[in-house]
């Protein structure tokens, strides 16, 4: 070893163990998290994608008018379901595992028994495509949305409608109940987000999220904080209670198609059209943490692993891809 060198390398150890190896070793910049599965088992655009509540299994939906349910870390089938008429867009395990709601073009939801695929129920009411369901967080309500501007609830016992809420001017492109299940959060390609009480359909606070289509909208695991994306290709943070704008994200270059916020609140998912990929962001700076590209058509749909280990992406390739971002977030 160079003797000039030899003394300069002890230093360093030296001062790496006084620093505690916080500066000594340079850790990479960018880690890009892992693709560890791209599922192909539908023949058409995918629509929609969903985790069940112990990560498991994955539901997805398709342009191919089919639900397919199968292994995140596998890719292995576990059934078809065939019942829907026309391109599914939405889909969603109950809080319990036990069934799934589909919402179709069809204007139908419908709903599955999650262990084998047997279709229980259909739910008609809507007059044109349904876009979105979603359970209440105790399982007793469903919330779906329509291009027919309304949301309907359903009783999940009786599979009897609950109430509708014409609320919007244009499609209803997201209905989903807060965390503690007392509101209705909404987003519509009329630019708007509403927040609704669940108990007699007052809208409590209503404001225009974006200057194109609101295409989705999330709430954090916590309620206090909203996270919307649009056709004007953002994804913006908001404060739920007053609807006070705290971040405008910025990276996509195509409409925004999806958001979601991790079930831990550490990160938000969004999904984009022509750039087709997935950008993750740190929910409390605004600042995009990695982007995830391996689709070669327009993402449709984002959502996280329970455990917020994985995220999945469902385009229009036909394909569904599950990445691990658990990396991101490991400690040096």
């Amino acid at each position: 070893m160079n003797k000039i060198f030899k003394p300069l390398l002890t230093l360093a150890l030296i001062a790496c163990n006084f620093l505690q190896g916080e500066a000594c070793f340079a850790q990479p910049k960018e880690i890009t998290p892992k693709e560890i599965v791209s599922y192909d088992g539908h023949t058409d655009a995918v629509k929609c994608v969903a985790f069940s509540p112990d990560g498991k299994l994955i539901a997805s939906g398709a342009a191919d008018n089919l639900l397919r349910v199968w292994e995140p870390r596998t890719g292995k089938n576990v059934f078809v379901g065939v019942s829907h008429k026309a391109p599914i867009w939405g889909v969603a395990f109950s809080p319990d595992g036990k069934t799934i709601a589909t919402a179709s073009d069809d204007k139908t939801v419908q709903i599955w028994d999650a262990s084998n695929g047997k279709p229980l129920k259909v739910l008609k009411g809507h007059q044109r495509s349904v876009g979105d369901v979603n359970f209440s967080p105790d399982g007793k309500l469903l919330v779906s949305a329509s291009n027919d501007y309304t949301i309907k609830v359903w009783n999940t016992t009786t599979w009897d409608e609950v109430r509708e809420m014409p609320e919007h001017r244009n499609w209803v492109s997201t209905a989903m109940f807060s965390p503690n299940g007392k509101n209705i959060l909404t987003a519509s390609y009329d630019f708007w987000i509403r927040i609704i009480d669940v108990k007699d359909g007052t809208v409590l606070n209503t404001w225009k999220a974006h200057t194109d289509w609101a295409t989705s909208a999330a709430y954090s695991p916590d309620g206090k904080k909203i996270a919307s994306s649009g056709g004007d290709r953002l994804v913006k943070l908001w404060d739920a209670s007053t609807g006070k704008e705290l971040f405008t994200l910025e990276g996509h270059s195509d409409i925004v198609r999806y958001v979601a916020y991790s079930p831990d609140g550490k990160s938000i998912a969004s999904g984009a059209g022509g750039d087709n990929t997935v950008r993750i962001w740190n929910p409390e700076t605004g600042k995009e943490i990695v982007y995830l590209k391996g689709h070669s058509q327009e993402i449709i749909q984002v959502v996280y692993s329970p455990d917020s280990k994985l995220v999945a992406s469902a385009g229009s390739d036909g394909l569904v891809k599950i990445w691990n971002i658990e990396p991101l977030f490991k400690k040096p």
